[in-house]
């Protein structure tokens, strides 16, 4: 071993011992460094009317993107670069009702949000046809308004963010509820509670209404959109602020 060599390893083996007695974690990035977010970057779709009130996006585990509607049970399976749709199907009979904000996938698992909390589970369905569902009801309404759905792959479970807290303890904070997949029942401690003042030094003011939550495929930060706030906030997965952004309205219509 040469001396360079030699002392190559031993600066190696003094980082790592180093940080294993301080407790040294690599220095966190933001994955919102690496995507150009200016108006004429991004790539537009027109859907189709029935489409005019579309409230979620997912995608399937090969690549698939689906949607839903607003107020019926509908999810449609869109072309993600023409907006056209390539089949629907109902969640019931008749296209269940209720106020639908967001949309997951897990695995061969799809899953609706209802604003009130209400998870409804079914199954992929053919084109026309329409599919039995699960409603899972877990209280999540007495927590807060609900907007946005995300699979956590990792920690295999579901996240939900809080809109408009509706208990005392909540007010002031932002919030991510998680649900286990594999029990589909609340867990009592919040997956992320942030006090918004952290948001406010971060440039974004002293609201942020969630809207949307996905999960990175890569890096496996969780991203919060907020339609009324206008922003995007990233966060570790042990809720650490990593970047925030504005998306005002009038350059993302």
């Amino acid at each position: 071993m040469t001396g360079r060599s030699h002392r190559s390893v031993f600066f190696a083996f003094s980082v790592i011992l180093g940080a294993a007695i301080v407790g040294w974690v690599r220095p966190a990035t933001s994955i919102l460094d690496l995507y150009d977010l200016s108006p004429e970057a991004g790539k537009k779709a027109t859907l189709p009317a029935v489409l005019q009130e579309i409230s979620g996006l997912a995608t399937t585990p090969d690549g698939r993107l689906f949607a839903h509607n607003d107020e019926r049970g509908a999810v449609f399976e869109l072309d993600p670069t023409t907006g056209r749709v390539i089949k629907s199907f109902l969640v019931g009979a008749l296209g269940a009702r209720g106020d639908f904000e967001g949309i997951a996938i897990a695995g061969v698992r799809f899953f609706l949000v209802t604003s009130r909390g209400q998870i409804l589970e079914f199954r992929e369905g053919e084109p026309a046809s329409a599919v039995q569902f699960r409603v899972y009801e877990l209280g999540l309404g007495s927590l807060c308004e609900m907007e946005g759905l995300a699979v956590d792959a990792e920690a295999n479970t579901l996240l939900l963010p809080c809109k408009n807290p509706r208990r005392r303890e909540l007010e002031g904070r932002l919030v991510v509820l998680s649900v286990p997949l594999d029990s589909l029942r609340l867990d009592p401690r919040p997956r992320i509670s942030i006090p918004l003042k952290d948001l406010d030094e971060r440039g974004l003011g002293k609201n942020f209404h969630p809207s949307s939550i996905e999960v990175h495929p890569e890096t496996q930060a969780l991203i919060l959109v907020a339609a009324r706030e206008e922003a995007m906030v990233e966060l570790s997965r042990d809720g650490e602020i990593l970047a925030t952004r504005e998306l005002k309205r009038r350059a993302h219509p």
